[in-house]
């Protein structure tokens, strides 16, 4: 059925003529008269039908987060589809939760549109092919595809995709390979480069993977709890979030603990500049907040789709759209700035950014890394699987040494480049 589209219009005829009624409007929980058993056998349906493209939008953490709160999973599935996406990538952490909640309820898919209703408002299926645009506008039901991104903040497809630019000149030179040291739950989520320490969060390890500037091991510290992400303070203090309510100042020379700060949200990613954090706040709210947790400022995030990763600058910051394929880039109080959109093979992950305003993305699925210019108006790409990367993760630049930091989570290599722009 899925390799003939142009029968479903008849197929959903005769679901009709056999009792199925139209499905009207998810949003207000207005269900066919049949009941939720038959409501489960036409969600199951369409969510089959419609996979291949849901997982090229659906963000698993947070819909498992939801799905863990409510019961629908057990925290062993949450754990398992955390460690796909940190291992594996997106696309298969979302096959892992379909089987997820599959397993754990018969009411799969109704419990499942919930989530993606309650935590990803900007994905939007269309239920009947029949329906008319006035329909799908009153009721909030859009067809999403790879080439149709629907957000709240128009602005960001406005503008003309960003070209690439064979004259945007940049050196990159391998430094360093190594290889972290394995362990069965080695799954690294965030990285940073500080005081000549390259310095890797272990998820299931719970620890911070400290290595030399020259990939010798150095020593592990001890979390609280499992990191999300790591920013840097200054050389011997760093901020850690747990997808929790809090971060966690800690001085890597000490070990200690500083000061632990509680935040109105879970605190997904976060970055540090001029004396401020920015703290990502249940995916869509930044808090610019001092280092005793005083908000100085707040701001939305410019688009529903969550953040996949911001970097502040002196006077700017970049985030990451990967499912819209865009790049946002705004002041450090939430006006924007300029931003772009990338063509379908390039969804931008983790971002990082030098001393010269230009913007390093790691792209995943793609598994390359691209560099745009300081005015978002073009880019060039810097390296490919070629370089011989697999998965590659987690990208950080280190203004002070001029050098980009990539992990690779498909080999558990680390790629230390020297970089030389020349614009």
């Amino acid at each position: 059925m899925s390799d003939r589209t142009e029968l479903l219009p008849k197929f959903v005829l005769a679901l009709s003529e056999r009792g199925y009624q139209r499905f009207v409007d998810p949003i207000s929980n207005i269900y066919p008269d049949r009941g939720r058993t038959f409501c489960q056998e036409y969600f199951e349906f369409i969510i089959n039908y419609l996979s291949g493209d849901l997982v090229d939008v659906l963000e698993p953490l947070q819909l498992c987060a939801y799905l863990y709160k409510y019961r629908c999973i057990e925290l062993s599935d949450k754990e398992a589809i955390e460690a796909m996406q940190y291992s594996k990538g997106r696309t298969a952490a979302c096959r892992e939760m379909f089987l997820a909640v599959k397993r754990r309820k018969d009411n799969w898919a109704l419990l499942l549109l919930e989530a993606i209703k309650e935590t990803q408002e900007y994905v939007k299926v269309k239920m009947d092919p029949s329906a008319s645009q006035e329909e799908l506008e009153r009721t909030g039901i859009l067809l999403t595809s790879r080439n149709q991104r629907n957000h709240s903040d128009s602005t960001v497809l406005e503008g003309e995709s960003v070209p690439y630019k064979s004259s945007f000149q940049f050196d990159v030179k391998l430094r360093k390979k190594f290889q972290l040291q394995s362990t069965p739950d080695l799954v690294i989520s965030d990285c940073i480069i500080t005081n000549e320490q390259l310095v890797f969060t272990g998820y299931f390890s719970e620890r911070l993977h400290i290595y030399n500037i020259y990939g010798s091991y150095n020593r592990e510290l001890k979390l609280f709890n499992r990191p999300q992400c790591i920013t840097v303070i200054n050389d011997d203090d760093v901020a850690v979030s747990y997808d929790q309510k809090f971060v966690e100042i800690i001085n890597i020379s000490t070990d200690q603990v500083k000061n632990k700060i509680v935040t109105r949200g879970y605190s997904c990613k976060l970055s540090y500049q001029n004396g401020l954090m920015y703290v990502v706040i249940d995916y869509h709210t930044i808090d610019v907040m001092t280092m005793t947790g005083e908000i100085i400022r707040s701001f939305h995030c410019p688009l529903k789709s969550s953040v996949q990763c911001l970097s502040p600058d002196t006077d700017s910051m970049c985030l990451t759209y990967p499912f819209n394929f865009a790049l946002y880039c705004c002041d450090l109080y939430g006006s924007n700035r300029w931003n772009c959109t990338f063509g379908t093979k390039i969804k931008p992950r983790h971002v990082t950014t030098d001393g010269k305003g230009n913007v390093y993305i790691l792209c995943y699925e793609s598994n390359n890394v691209i560099v745009v210019s300081p005015d978002g108006k073009h880019y060039k790409e810097l390296f490919t699987e070629k370089e011989g990367m697999q998965i590659p993760t987690i990208i950080y630049y280190d203004k002070s040494n001029d050098c980009l930091l990539v992990y690779d989570s498909g080999t558990c290599d680390a790629f230390l480049f020297d970089v030389t722009c020349s614009t």
